[in-house]
């Protein structure tokens, strides 16, 4: 009866080991069983960093690389440092079920500056801003790049040789023979598109302030003259009142006319 017990005992306790040992094998079975894929990581531009959540795969492009079957989180590095490309990264989820191809486009970036700035930046007959211009582009600008500004000569620019390293400044020639730096100094020292006449113009202050001279004196004299009329009844005193008034109106005139001489040859000539 004891022997019968203990062989009972045994038979349950090696059926159970069995189990265990039967399980084991089927987990390991079910995780070899997942489906192994190949991926490419590209990017524009190259040489960008892919990252599986914080694992390091690889710099783009990445070619040919085994995955499980799965969901991932990959983030791609912006490789720009400057004024290239737009500082962001890029962070793709990607749910692996066959063989992928992942690419990560980076914006190009633009700047373009001028001497003098708030010139037009014009593309195939496209405005893409006044300068100082940034600007962020999904697709390479190709072409003539053309800046415009009123009394400044048209600079066309390939954009072939742009630099995407230093951004872009040029500097713009004035249609006239007056430098940039000089305009606005000239203009304002002489008011004048054309050249004045200074000896005519000189004539004309002078007879404009000598005449001004008289017309007050003789005013003054013809006053006094007059008065003294008043208090005396003088005939000579009004006659020489009267010739005074008479040289006022003269030299009024005369200064009258100077002044819109000197007017004329300063602002009209």
């Amino acid at each position: 009866m004891r022997s019968l017990f203990f062989m009972l005992i045994f038979f349950v306790f090696s059926n159970s080991h069995s189990q265990t040992d039967s399980t084991e094998v089927t987990a390991s079975e079910v995780t070899d069983s997942l489906g192994s894929f190949s991926v490419n990581l590209l990017s524009l531009p190259d040489n960008a960093e892919v990252y599986n959540d914080t694992v390091l795969i690889g710099a783009t492009p990445v070619l040919n690389y085994q995955m499980k079957e799965g969901n991932y989180k990959l983030k791609f590095v912006n490789p720009g440092s400057g004024k290239f490309w737009q500082n962001s990264n890029q962070i793709i989820d990607l749910h692996l079920k066959a063989d992928t191809t992942i690419s990560a486009a980076f914006r190009y970036f633009y700047y373009f500056d001028s001497d003098p700035f708030n010139a037009s930046v014009i593309s195939n007959d496209t405005l893409l801003g006044l300068t100082p211009l940034r600007l962020l582009n999904e697709y390479k600008i190709t072409g003539n790049i053309i800046f415009r500004k009123e009394n400044y000569l048209d600079l066309v620019f390939n954009i072939s040789d742009y630099d995407f390293g230093t951004g872009l400044k040029v500097n713009m020639k004035s249609k006239g023979k007056i430098r940039t730096n000089d305009e606005v100094y000239k203009d304002k020292g002489t008011q004048f598109n054309t050249s004045r006449n200074l000896p005519v113009i000189s004539g004309l202050g002078a007879v404009s302030i000598a005449a001004g001279f008289f017309t007050y004196n003789f005013k003054k004299k013809g006053n006094s003259a007059y008065d003294e009329y008043l208090l005396t009844g003088s005939q000579e005193k009004l006659d020489e009142s009267k010739e005074n008034d008479t040289y006022f109106v003269i030299s009024l005139v005369l200064m009258q006319a100077a002044l819109g001489g000197l007017i004329y040859f300063l602002f009209f000539d």
